[in-house]
């Protein structure tokens, strides 16, 4: 970042840095001004934000505070080094992570950071050095995870689908059968198993189940270790902590359900493998992974300050909207969704435990059903102006070229705040209506 002697007390400007330190996914499209997920590093606040489970636009409050702790580093290298003031703030985004989560300092998890999610897998492969690896296929995660999973001791992840071709789901129980051969297989040889448990997929799925991590777990203690995929982020801390008692890591990003800019991740790994664990010295600064967790960590805290009972009533509300404005329209048929199944956890249903990321397929006028080129061409054309409407950014397509309706934290807080008065859905679901009529 800082090139010269003489330039020590400066960084480059904040919309230059909300794009650095990950890799060109964040690049801009010298036509759009927008990066591959579609957003700019400054607020739109002309287009709404309904894909948490892809990418949201900053909003302004996340910009505001990103900017002001770049001004705060700023004055701060005036007379420290850069490091040291680099590592001070990074240990102030760890801080106010685990005290989201409610993790006590006596039993607090290792936080590690890192610019993606697809970074932190790279760290657990690295760090558990795993001789076979299962998870879910590649439609349900995301797109750089398999290549991450290649550690130094196995080759190719073994990955397990959860849909058919049309989107409809496997039996669970086939799903969870096969997840246990593939585990018992490498365990019985007395290889190390990486497992990793998606809660929740894209398209909304926990797989395997819980219960049958718990029994492989039970089953092989000493061959099997479980990262639960969290990427997206749509847990209570009290789930949070369930998972980490358990001794399973997780990976969580910021830039999903919270809506923060895309890169920033984080990898709690429970406290008994945190004590075997060695956190490298940070050597390089990233000041943009830094202010992109700013962001997020402002939207976290607008989140946490809204209180649950609010927060069951806008998720169960969004829920009603959606699923009333999916069955109005034959142009629409959602994917199904699993009820999600906490429970072996031991855990009180919350607020997570209803839908927050609704899959739905399109049909053209004349019948057929569009496929993934096709949904990514209604996708973009949504972030587009259009006389007489607003813009909008669903999830990419996903699953069977599905496009995606989610809430987010922020969503919650605006109308909690009263930023906003209600959740609009009819309307974007009107004008992919008429783009498809």
């Amino acid at each position: 970042m800082i090139k010269h002697a003489a330039d020590l007390h400066q960084l480059p400007p904040t919309n230059d840095l909300l794009l650095a330190g990950g890799d060109d996914r964040l690049t801009l499209d010298a036509g759009t001004g927008r990066s591959r997920y579609g957003c700019r590093p400054t607020p739109d606040t002309d287009l709404v934000s309904l894909g948490s489970s892809t990418a949201s636009h900053i909003s302004p409050y996340a910009y505001q505070a990103a900017d002001a702790l770049r001004q705060r580093c700023v004055q701060a290298m005036r007379g420290e080094p850069e490091l040291v003031v680099y590592r001070r703030a990074l240990a102030a985004v760890r801080q106010r992570l685990l005290a989201y989560c409610g993790c006590a300092p006596e039993d607090s998890p290792m936080t590690l950071l890192a610019p993606s999610g697809t970074d932190l897998f790279m760290l657990v492969a690295n760090l558990r050095q795993p001789q076979c690896t299962v998870l879910i296929d590649g439609a349900e995660t995301g797109s750089g995870v398999p290549l991450a999973l290649l550690g130094p001791r196995q080759g190719a992840p073994h990955m397990v689908a959860v849909r058919h071709a049309d989107g409809s789901l496997r039996d669970a129980g086939e799903v969870d059968a096969e997840y246990a051969a593939i585990v018992d297989k490498a365990a019985s040889r007395g290889q190390r198993v990486l497992l990793v448990l998606t809660d929740v997929s894209k398209t909304g799925l926990i797989a395997p189940s819980i219960a049958s991590v718990q029994a492989l777990r039970a089953r092989w203690p000493d061959h099997l270790d479980v990262l639960v995929d969290a990427c997206q982020f749509r847990l209570d801390p009290v789930t949070v902590r369930a998972y980490l008692a358990q001794g399973f890591m997780l990976a969580l990003t910021g830039s999903k359900f919270l809506t923060g800019p895309t890169f920033s991740g984080a990898l709690l790994l429970p406290r008994a493998m945190a004590a075997n664990a060695v956190e490298a010295v940070t050597s390089h600064s990233n000041f943009g992974m830094l202010l992109r967790w700013e962001a997020a960590l402002t939207e976290m805290e607008r989140f946490a300050a809204v209180p649950q009972t609010v927060r069951l009533h806008w998720v169960k509300h969004f829920e009603d909207a959606v699923t009333r404005g999916l069955m109005q329209n034959a142009a629409f048929t959602p994917l199904p969704v699993a009820a999600i199944d906490r429970s072996a956890l031991g855990v009180s249903p919350g607020w997570d435990s209803v839908q927050t990321i609704f899959p739905f397929t399109l049909r053209g006028a004349d019948g057929h059903l569009l496929d993934a080129a096709e949904a990514r061409r209604v996708y973009l054309q949504l972030q587009l102006p259009a006389i007489g409407t607003r813009r909008y950014q669903l999830g990419q397509p996903a699953a069977a070229g599905a496009l995606r309706l989610c809430l987010s934290a922020r969503m919650i807080a605006d109308l909690h705040e009263g930023v906003a008065s209600d959740i609009d859905v009819a309307a974007p679901l009107a004008r992919i209506a008429q783009m498809l009529a």
